[in-house]
């Protein structure tokens, strides 16, 4: 099952880097991986990927700059800081996985 896991991991943030040019590898709270695939700071839409699916981020405005991209679909909320980043339910209003740090360097994710 971990193998599968990871296949699917592997080509999702195969397509990401090949469709933005950025990607970044996290890893949050309990050893979750997350993938991003575009650069936060100025892309207007991010691939996400976690737990083997892949979402397409819009960019919402903030007036605080944090970085803030939602999925309509999943309601899934991404905020990311200089320091850290997190992943929300977007119709409860709570965490999914918080501390998401970056894990390689190469990428423009901050």
């Amino acid at each position: 099952m971990a193998n599968r896991f990871f296949l699917v991991l592997c080509a999702c943030l195969l397509w990401a880097s090949q469709a933005y040019g950025s990607t970044a590898d996290l890893m949050c709270e309990r050893s979750q991986p997350v993938l991003v695939g575009g650069d936060v700071a100025i892309d207007n839409v991010i691939e996400l990927v976690w737990r083997g699916r892949s979402y397409r981020m819009q960019r919402v405005g903030t007036t605080t700059g944090v970085q803030r991209f939602e999925d309509p679909i999943s309601r899934l909320i991404w905020i990311s800081t200089p320091s850290k980043s997190m992943l929300l339910d977007g119709g409860k209003g709570e965490p999914i996985v918080s501390e998401c740090r970056l894990l390689s360097s190469g990428s423009a994710l901050r």
